[in-house]
């Protein structure tokens, strides 16, 4: 993949899930039945966390994976965790945000790996 390719997902990844994912917490502060049941500071501190990450990815900032690995950790913990406790509820059922949180980030990853593969020979 070029880096053409590459800079131009990184803006999309910037907007489409960090800035969704900041408008997202920021209408459950609002409308609370939107989220799974979580403390209003909790939604507060994700529209920070989405709006450093989505002005990092559309700046395509060169240091952005070591912040992105602490988000990385943090989602596995709380996402993954609720993954498995709604596998374990009779009947199971499937955590459809948490899914698409944790999908997002594998995705994520992809594409950091494609940027430094992309940028391996330059200077």
């Amino acid at each position: 993949m070029s880096l053409v390719w590459v800079n131009r997902l990184m803006v999309a990844v910037g907007i489409f899930f960090f800035g969704g994912g900041a408008v997202f917490h920021g209408l459950a502060l609002i409308w609370p039945h939107l989220s799974e049941p979580m403390p209003p500071l909790t939604h507060a501190t994700f529209v920070v966390v989405n709006v450093f990450f989505a002005v990092a990815f559309v700046m395509r900032v060169k240091w952005v994976q070591w912040p992105f690995l602490v988000l990385t950790g943090q989602q596995v913990w709380s996402h993954g965790g609720d993954i498995v406790r709604g596998r374990e509820e009779h009947p199971p059922v499937w955590d459809v945000q948490s899914l698409f949180a944790l999908g997002g980030i594998a995705l994520i990853w992809l594409l950091l790996w494609a940027r430094r593969r992309a940028t391996a020979g330059s200077p």
